[in-house]
């Protein structure tokens, strides 16, 4: 399958890439230079179903169906080499394979069920992520979700941004309160309430977003994800038609619905990623993430008398002071501290699991060198 005549330009070059504008090209090289690969062409994953992937190729953004290349899958070491939705990639204009994967500028990750210590990318090169959680009474919110989340979106690189869903199922009282815990568990962020049903607040939330962003979307199953990007699409005049889920009676919660991902381009922008719900979001991020989500906690330990205070009972400890007077909650700095530990945890078990992949690495390199000098033998 051939996409062009073979001369590919420099992916930089946004003219002879104008097609992929559209799908957040222009975004992606405004943030630092891209390399170019002579004789591969420029294509976005758009969707992602287990080993398949959805791409928009340059020159004409034409979509087909893709597979990595042997020498790719070869490389690999775990998941988070392969594509995923939202990532910028090189393919073989002649078999249409992808090839390599561009470098992420952001990516939303976290780690694999399991005991495995391995990054799984959920969607990569967004500009924002919406954190979804509902307001119906179900599990779908709770203060400590809403500091997790919020921890895995600073540790993206993207804008973060809470969803408030569903209000129309939650009273007065109830949404005043949702909204307070909200501003606790996530100071600094942006908050919209919402309701995919009837349409309150879409409109605004629109209108924070800019028309060639790409947009990623995090929250548990039944909290609402498909039936507001349904709305996001009404309100653009787009009929998205995205299937949407329904709710457990017993407990509130939520389906699977949404087992694929995609990249949504709406008219008018913007481009909106629609991604299989969490049953649980194990962190992958580093510890000065916990920084975005608990500033307050970082400015009282710059307060501490010692540089290396470990807030345990030395003399003019800032943050002791803060639990003691009430300024700073107990309950939210015990899950500063649990959310702390987990990283620590997860850190020490990730170096252990670079050494490993780096034995894997030269493994492979050996075995490729004794392979060439056996066939080299006469």
């Amino acid at each position: 399958m051939t996409f062009h005549d073979g001369q590919t330009p420099a992916p930089g070059n946004a003219g002879e890439h104008a097609a992929l504008v559209p799908w957040g090209w222009r975004r992606y090289t405004s943030s630092g230079a891209v390399e170019s690969r002579p004789g591969l062409a420029v294509a976005r994953v758009i969707g992602h179903q287990h080993y398949q992937y959805d791409l928009v190729c340059s020159p004409d953004a034409r979509s087909h169906r893709s597979r990595v290349s042997g020498a790719f899958a070869y490389r690999a070491v775990g998941p988070v080499d392969y594509p995923t939705v939202g990532d910028w990639v090189f393919i073989d204009p002649e078999s249409g394979t992808i090839q390599a994967v561009l470098p992420r500028r952001t990516a939303i990750s976290r780690k694999v069920a399991g005991e495995e210590t391995l990054e799984q990318v959920i969607v990569a090169n967004i500009d924002t992520v919406l954190l979804v959680f509902a307001m119906d009474g179900a599990r779908g919110f709770t203060v400590g979700l809403v500091e997790r989340a919020t921890t895995a979106a600073w540790n993206s690189g993207a804008r973060p941004i809470v969803i408030l869903n569903k209000t129309d199922l939650a009273d007065a009282a109830e949404r005043e309160r949702i909204v307070l815990d909200t501003a606790t568990a996530a100071p600094g962020v942006d908050v919209f309430q919402v309701s995919a049903r009837t349409g309150e607040g879409i409109a605004d939330l629109l209108a924070a977003l800019s028309p060639d962003e790409t947009v990623g979307m995090l929250g548990k199953s039944g909290v609402g994800k498909s039936a507001l990007l349904n709305a996001i699409g009404r309100v653009r005049g787009a009929e998205m038609a995205v299937r949407e889920g329904e709710l457990r009676h017993g407990d509130l919660q939520g389906r699977h619905t949404t087992t694929d991902k995609h990249l949504y381009l709406l008219p008018g922008g913007p481009i909106v990623a629609d991604v299989p719900g969490l049953r649980e979001l194990q962190l992958w991020a580093e510890e000065d993430s916990l920084d975005g989500t608990f500033p307050e906690i970082e400015a009282l330990s710059r307060e501490c008398r010692f540089n290396d205070c470990s807030h345990n009972g030395e003399p003019g400890c800032r943050i002791q002071e803060a639990l003691a007077s009430g300024e700073l909650p107990v309950e939210r700095y015990d899950r500063y501290l649990d959310l702390q530990r987990e990283l620590a945890h997860l850190n020490r078990r990730r170096d252990q699991r670079a050494r490993e992949e780096e034995q894997m690495k030269w493994k492979k390199i050996a075995k490729q060198i004794r392979e060439i000098e056996k066939r080299r033998r006469p």
